[in-house]
């Protein structure tokens, strides 16, 4: 059955009452939210929110009403009567971005209410973790919801990323990155609109996982946890990454790579193998450097400094064992932001935060303990394991 038949503005009819629930449920976000934030904080400050967060409600609201005509699956033209557990999560980080938004131009709150935008941001991040798992599990992965995934994405990380450096946790060049899709769009748009050639990117696992290291950058900053100049160089470190990735990727769709496939292909390897194990070698260096320090005296100290310390301990020898390297890595800048609340980073210190965001972006290389974060990075979530088709090909099954 196709979009010709029948049944099609029967089902085009019962999405719309669908968005109509979508809207009450924004109103009613907005009205309650509205009302906590009017008991405790400044009313003018509510107001400004509640105006905010209702101008960037219409985004959502209206991306949804526009692209219905899309909630089928990818390659069907069958129109889905139902929007689906995952569209639905997608839809509930449109309106938690849309009450993000409102914190634009107003003061960090102070008090609980200082955790509010952080809180509102996680919870954002972890529907888009779990929206097309989902839509998978389901087997309700429509058009409609890729379409959702990648408006609001990039909304999250824009609004985010303002945020922060409205809030002084980030320095202003730090808009690049809130800027950076918009820009990489425009820049094909414009390509298309003189005629030049825009080649497709090619498939890259970790496109999706520098997007997630942002955005974890992005939650972390909007807690009341963490303060410049740390701040500062968490975001010096992950932006470089961030915008070279971005330059890969305009290099892919120019065309300008294949003048420079050697070139390109040599910088991976090194990327992938040898700087990993540099890093990792570094780091144990260090461990053995910091070992004596962070074990003297430690029996005068409170059980929070000892564990504080343990755990430091441990992140290093992880990353440089390269057992779990990645999640050990952010637990040892989280604990080098703790010091740095506490006090001045030494150089050594510095030199750790370095090792800790290469092996982030780049992962252990070769000759690591065990990587069970990889199969986040390669794999989705809700997948099935591959299987051989017929001419002996590794395909990928959602489940």
């Amino acid at each position: 059955m196709d979009n010709d038949s029948l049944d099609y503005p029967v089902t085009l009819a019962a999405l719309r009452r669908r968005w109509w629930a979508y809207v009450l449920f924004c109103t009613a976000f907005l009205a309650s939210s509205y009302a906590l934030l009017l008991a405790a904080w400044e009313p003018s400050y509510a107001l400004r929110w509640l105006a905010i967060s209702s101008a960037a409600m219409v985004y959502p609201v209206a991306v949804l009403w526009r692209e219905l005509k899309h909630n089928h699956r990818s390659g069907e033209s069958t129109l889905l009567a139902s929007l689906g557990p995952g569209n639905l999560l997608s839809l509930l980080r449109g309106t938690l971005v849309s009450g993000l938004a409102g914190f634009i131009f107003s003061p960090w709150p102070s008090g609980w209410l200082a955790w509010l935008p952080g809180s509102l941001y996680i919870l954002s991040d972890v529907t888009d973790f779990l929206d097309g798992y989902l839509a998978r599990k389901s087997r309700q992965a429509t058009r409609l919801g890729e379409i959702l995934e990648m408006s609001f994405d990039g909304l999250g990380v824009l609004v985010g990323s303002l945020l922060i450096v409205q809030y002084g946790q980030a320095p202003i060049w730090y808009l690049w990155v809130a800027f950076a899709r918009y820009l990489f769009l425009g820049g094909i748009w414009l390509r298309r609109r003189l005629g030049k050639p825009v080649y497709d990117l090619p498939p890259s696992a970790m496109r999706r996982a520098f997007a997630a290291w942002q955005m974890g950058l992005v939650a972390a900053l909007l807690l009341p946890v963490f303060s410049p100049p740390g701040t500062t160089l968490a975001a010096i470190l992950f932006t470089l990454p961030f915008l070279a990735g971005f330059l890969r990727d305009w290099l892919s769709v120019s065309g300008s790579d294949r003048q420079s496939g050697e070139l390109a292909a040599g910088i991976k390897t090194a990327a992938e193998s040898w700087l990993p194990l540099a890093v990792r070698a570094s780091l144990l260096l260090l461990t053995v450097a910091v070992l004596p320090d962070q074990f003297r005296d430690l029996g005068l100290q409170t059980p929070v400094v000892i564990l504080i310390a343990l755990l430091e301990v441990v992140a290093l020898l992880s990353v440089a064992a390269g057992f779990a390297g990645r999640v050990a890595a952010i637990v040892g800048l989280v604990i080098l932001g703790i010091h740095q609340n506490t006090g001045i980073l030494v150089l050594l210190q510095y030199l750790m935060a370095v090792a800790y965001t290469v092996i982030i972006f780049s992962g252990t290389g070769p000759y690591s303990l065990w990587k069970p974060e990889e199969y986040l990075i390669y794999r989705r979530i809700g997948e099935r394991q591959a299987t051989r088709n017929r001419v002996g090909i590794l395909d990928e099954t959602p489940g």
